[in-house]
């Protein structure tokens, strides 16, 4: 009778089944995973725990990458060592993060002129304008700081503060007094008025720098009291003829021209006193031959009073003529004129 038909085996398989067999195989698998999750996990670690850092010393930059949790061990890493008087940003108990800009400042010698001093001075300040404001320095709108507000500090820098100021001043300065002499004054005998000085006042816009004038502009000026003439004045008696046929009456010596009608721009031939112009008719100056005044003038003849000009003051006298060739022939002389009657002074 033949055996019974067998199950067939699989003894590649039989160890899974196989307690003794299974338990070695399974440990080694454990310590193989557990090593490979602890190597990933402290990898991780890492990556979490480090940082790359930016480090600003001096004004040099350099890249660090630490471990570190603060910014103080970071600095500390890096061979930086803080002294008193050293300045970091952001503060040293700050904790660390991914791409963290450190910035050490360490004091530098600066010399600092300011309001009449001139101080060398210690500072971490990052610029002029932070130096300033340290120490107590305040700006106005005009005044000026050399290097710029805004230039970093440097050893051996020199920082300069001009102030700037803008006012208004006054300036009094005296008119002095003027001489007015009346033509009696020209002939010797002289009575003295005394007048007095005026007052002008100007206005200037000064600028000062550091208290020294460095513009003046000029705003304006006033008349605060007008000055009064010194007057020479006082009436002589004229000397009179001896003889010829104006004997007795007193005569004055005077610089003489002569026009005539339309002789020339501004004059026509009605006169001062309404008179037809021409010969006969003379123009004088009222102060000193009063028009309506009958006049002998030697060389010329009788003649009126009755017309002024422009140029016809003091010891002058115009000499009228019909034609204008007449008065240029005439020309300019001296003559003397004897006065027959005056005319009574215009008010």
């Amino acid at each position: 009778m033949p055996d019974p038909p067998r199950t067939p085996t699989f003894p590649e398989r039989s160890g899974f089944l196989n307690p003794s067999v299974s338990r070695p195989g399974l440990i080694s698998l454990l310590i193989v995973v557990l090593g490979l999750s602890g190597a990933a996990g402290a990898g991780v670690a890492r990556a979490l725990w480090r940082k790359d850092v930016v480090i600003v010393e001096a004004g040099a930059l350099r890249h660090h990458t630490t471990f570190a949790r603060t910014v103080k061990e970071a600095l500390e890493e890096a061979g930086v060592h803080l002294q008193p008087g050293d300045e970091v940003s952001p503060a040293p108990t700050t904790a660390l993060q991914e791409g963290l800009r450190i910035v050490v400042r360490h004091p530098v010698p600066v010399t600092l002129i300011a309001d009449g001093k001139t101080r060398l001075v210690r500072s971490a300040a990052p610029t002029v304008a932070e130096l300033l404001a340290r120490r107590g320095i305040t700006l106005g709108a005009s005044d000026r700081v050399f290097p710029s507000r805004h230039a970093p500090l440097r050893p051996g820098l020199r920082v300069r503060v001009v102030r700037i100021r803008h006012e208004i001043e006054s300036e009094q300065t005296v008119i002095p007094v003027s001489v007015a002499e009346t033509l009696a004054a020209r002939q010797g005998v002289v009575r003295l008025v005394p007048g007095s000085t005026g007052l002008r006042e100007r206005v200037w816009r000064v600028t000062r720098a550091d208290g020294r004038i460095t513009s003046r502009v000029l705003l304006g000026w006033r008349t605060v009291r007008h000055p009064l003439d010194r007057m020479l004045s006082m009436r002589v008696p004229r000397p009179v003829a001896a003889r010829g046929s104006a004997v007795g009456r007193e005569y004055i010596d005077l610089v003489a021209t002569a026009y005539a009608p339309f002789c020339c721009r501004g004059v026509d031939d009605v006169t001062a006193l309404g008179v037809q112009a021409g010969y006969g008719v003379v123009a004088v100056d009222p102060r000193v031959i009063p028009l309506g005044s009958r006049l002998y003038i030697e060389g010329y003849g009788y003649a009126i009073a009755a017309d002024t000009g422009s140029a016809i003051k003091g010891l002058r006298i115009d000499l009228g003529f019909d034609t204008t060739r007449e008065a240029l022939r005439f020309g300019r002389r001296q003559v003397r004129v004897h006065i027959i009657q005056r005319g009574r002074p215009r008010r």
